[in-house]
């Protein structure tokens, strides 16, 4: 298992809503000390946690989890691992809606 994974994505998610820990500490009722502890990986989130860490940050919580996740590498088409990429940043209910959309598609252009 990759160490503080889960810690770094929790910091990236932060950082890429442009908020400081500071900010997350109002958003999400955890203290600095405990952002900071989950994000060096010197405490693991329960999942718990990381249900209402993804809420505030606004991903799945499958963000959080997704590089502890054995992933089969044979998708070979780039259109496909680029579409696998775009739909993992998303969070559930955005991912769900492209999945729809895809299904429509797929579904009036069948042969």
């Amino acid at each position: 298992m990759k160490k503080n994974t889960i810690g770094k994505r929790i910091a990236e998610a932060r950082i890429n809503l442009n908020i400081t820990q500071e900010q997350l500490e109002e958003l999400s009722g955890f203290s600095v000390s405990t952002i900071s502890r989950f994000e060096t990986g010197r405490t693991q989130p329960s999942i718990e946690n990381l249900i209402k860490l993804s809420k505030v940050l606004n991903v799945g919580i499958d963000y959080f989890l997704y590089d502890l996740i054995p992933h089969n590498e044979t998708i070979q088409s780039p259109t496909v691992k680029d579409a696998v990429t775009v739909l993992s940043q998303m969070n559930e209910r955005q991912a769900q809606y492209m999945l729809d959309i895809i299904k429509i598609y797929q579904a009036s252009h069948q042969d």
